[in-house]
């Protein structure tokens, strides 16, 4: 086989190389010579790689190989169809040459196409010729379309769906699309599409589980997560949160789904190892700000008072009084530790200062809502038991 490839080698880079065949004559008999050579060192190539159904690792390297070389001679004569067209265009049999150029680049792409049927592991990691890049990526474009427009009519936040098809698309446009990424491709839009989404959550999770490692999507996971946490009151509950987030990042990895063929980690082990190392920093920081309180007289076991509110309705409520002249606003931070050492809500066992000054400022609307609901309730009740009614 390799003197075969050697022979066809040199007949694709010199005999047909338009610089050489530009000043000759050319008769219909020498382009019967032309097609009867390359069908017969294909042929001879074909028989050689099928002629044992044992894949010895050797026989991996000699197919891996084979569909190389194939590859650039496919690209070589397409180099000769696009870049040399000048040349060989001003030939009298210019036709002719045109179409003996586009028969040797398809029967090249045939013996491609049944090695990549015959050894798809192996043909995985090759990349497409130029000749035939153009039709599958014509193809997957139109396929991404079609699942982004699924996605677009279940009405999902657009962020996860704008993350998604900027990810197929950055694999559609590379400049050597291998093999493997198509399959990976067709394969992911077949699921989509056959799935109904009720929320964005689960669209992400489906990403996951289908290890679409993407730098912009990884980083769209850890965003989603940070926001998350900073929602929770206060570290104990992040670190409640962490484990949670741990524990579904495992369900779904070991639930079916698709593996990207690129040459990285999973995208489960590049998340899981972010929620570890933020469950150790959470960590550290809990038992940092747990010296500090103790330094200043705090004691775990020492009595604090249940408040029944959330650690964001706590820090609103305070902030009010402190707006309002109930509370003095000077040596704020002082005013948050006190509350913060001496309460706990049925929620948060340690209420961290920083959480609960950080959430009397950012307040989200329900948060808002539920308190001025509190409110109405107790001015219900001085009305009722103080007679209040006809007073404004």
């Amino acid at each position: 086989m390799k003197n075969i490839s050697v022979q066809l080698q040199q007949f694709v880079k010199e005999s047909l190389h338009p610089n050489m065949i530009a000043g000759q004559p050319m008769t219909t008999g020498e382009f019967e010579k032309w097609n009867d050579f390359i069908n017969s060192a294909i042929a001879e190539l074909s028989r050689n790689a099928f002629k044992s159904a044992i894949v010895t690792n050797e026989r991996k390297i000699n197919i891996f190989e084979l569909i190389n070389l194939l590859t650039e001679l496919s690209n070589t004569i397409n180099e000769y169809l696009t870049k040399y067209n000048r040349v060989w265009q001003k030939h009298p049999m210019a036709t002719r040459i045109r179409q003996s150029y586009l028969s040797i680049c398809g029967s090249l792409e045939d013996l491609l196409d049944v090695l990549a049927k015959r050894f798809p592991k192996i043909a995985a990691q090759t990349a497409y010729s130029h000749y035939a890049i153009y039709g599958v990526k014509q193809e997957l474009r139109l396929l991404a379309v079609t699942a982004k427009q699924h996605l677009q009519s279940q009405a999902f936040h657009l962020n996860v769906i704008g993350i998604f098809s900027d990810g197929l698309n950055f694999l559609i446009n590379q400049k050597n699309l291998k093999r493997g990424d198509d399959h990976y491709i067709r394969k992911l839009v077949e699921a989509i599409v056959k799935k109904q989404f009720t929320d964005p959550a689960q669209v992400i999770d489906f990403l996951i589980a289908n290890d679409f490692n993407l730098p912009d999507f990884f980083l769209f996971c850890l965003e989603q997560w940070n926001a998350i946490l900073t929602e929770q009151d206060g570290l104990i509950e992040q670190k409640q949160k962490l484990l949670d987030l741990k524990s579904h990042l495992y369900d779904l990895s070991i639930s079916f789904g698709l593996k990207s063929p690129w040459d990285k980690h999973r995208l489960h082990d590049e998340l899981n190892k972010f929620l570890s190392e933020k469950y150790s920093l959470v960590k550290e920081r809990l038992k940092i700000s747990r010296q500090l309180l103790e330094a200043e007289g705090y004691r775990p076991n020492s009595k604090r008072m249940l408040i029944n509110l959330s650690v964001a309705q706590l820090g609103l409520f305070l902030r009010m009084q402190v707006e309002k002249g109930v509370l003095a606003k000077e040596h704020i931070g002082e005013l948050f530790s006190f509350y913060a050492r001496h309460f706990y809500t049925p929620n948060t066992d340690f209420i961290s200062p920083e959480s609960l000054q950080k959430k009397s400022s950012v307040v989200e609307h329900a948060t808002a809502r539920k308190l001025k609901a509190l409110l109405i309730s107790m001015l219900n009740w001085l009305n009722t038991n103080y007679n209040l009614s006809n007073y404004n």
